[in-house]
């Protein structure tokens, strides 16, 4: 049971022994445009369009700007800026995944508007080319305003970094 118990510590170990960063490509001082469309999942259920844009402050750490357009029984807008910690996966370079936060606002066509709280937002982009990127995104969302809500918004991505 001991040799066992050993020899399953030791691969965990080495498992996350091989987990450790090392980059297909730096990322630092690049510049990403990402367009991508998906849905908000809180009744009612939406199409979303989205669009951002980040930039990499160094490898690991981005900032950038969300617009998401939500079109359903009432359209809706939001604007996010957010933060991002991107990790790299030395045993596959070309996946990047991610976890992110923001805070912003949406409105709607109902002149209805409130605060949007982004926590998590998770996702991944897997390099197809030097430049081209793809990835899903998942992000939950806390909306104040005269009424209080959620919304879980998921959006499939093309990114292009320069």
């Amino acid at each position: 049971m001991k040799q066992q118990f050993l020899k399953i510590f030791f691969l965990v170990i080495l498992s996350a022994a091989s987990a450790q960063t090392a980059l297909a490509q730096t990322r630092d001082g690049t510049f990403q445009f990402t367009a991508g469309a998906g849905g908000g999942w809180n009744a009612p259920v939406r199409f979303d369009l989205d669009i951002n844009g980040e930039y990499y402050w160094n490898d690991n750490i981005s900032v950038g700007l969300d617009f998401d357009t939500f079109l359903g029984t009432i359209n809706s807008f939001d604007f996010i800026p957010f933060a991002r910690y991107h990790f790299d996966l030395k045993r596959w370079p070309r996946f990047s995944p991610y976890v992110g936060t923001g805070m912003g606002v949406l409105f709607n066509t109902n002149s209805q508007s409130w605060f949007d709280f982004m926590l998590p937002e998770l996702g991944f982009f897997y390099e197809l080319t030097p430049h081209f990127y793809i990835g899903p995104n998942a992000s939950m969302h806390v909306l104040a305003g005269s009424t209080s809500t959620w919304d879980f918004q998921t959006v499939g991505q093309i990114s292009y970094r320069f």
